[in-house]
C-alpha cells in the first residue's frame, strides 16, 4: 500500500515536472508574439491618450510606432500572413489604419482594426 501511494506520488512529481517545462519551451516559443503584441497595445493606448487629449505630435509619433510595429506583426506571424486569408485581410486592415499619411484623428478606426483581429483570433 505504502509503495503504491509513493509511487503514486512520484509520478505526479514527474508529471508536473514534465509539464512545467512543456509549458516553459512553449512560452519561448512564442515569446516574441507575445512581445510584439504587448508592444502594441502599450502604443495604442498612448495613441488614444494623445489624440483625447488633443496632442498631435504625440499622436503622430505613437501612430509612426505602430507603423514600425505592423512590420514586426509580420515578421512574428508570417505562415499566418501567409497562408490565412481572414489574417492577411485583418493584417492589412491594420496597415491601412496605422498608415502615417492617414489624418490625425484616427485613433479609433486603429482601435476597432486591433478589436477585430483579437476578436477573432484570441
Amino acid at each position: 500500500m505504502a509503495k503504491t501511494i509513493l509511487f503514486a506520488v512520484a509520478m505526479l512529481l514527474l508529471g508536473a515536472v514534465i509539464s512545467n517545462g512543456i509549458t516553459r519551451y512553449n512560452a519561448q516559443q512564442h515569446q516574441h508574439t507575445r512581445a510584439v503584441m504587448v508592444l502594441a497595445q502599450f502604443h495604442l493606448y498612448r495613441l488614444s491618450t494623445a489624440a483625447k487629449a488633443g496632442q498631435c505630435s504625440a499622436f503622430v509619433e505613437e501612430r509612426e510606432r505602430l507603423f514600425r510595429i505592423y512590420g514586426e506583426l509580420l515578421e512574428a506571424f508570417p505562415k499566418a500572413y501567409a497562408q490565412d486569408d481572414e489574417f492577411h485581410k485583418r493584417a492589412e486592415a491594420l496597415r491601412s489604419a496605422v498608415h502615417p499619411d492617414l489624418a490625425a484623428d484616427d485613433a479609433k478606426k486603429i482601435d476597432d482594426a486591433c478589436e477585430e483581429c483579437h476578436h477573432e483570433y484570441r
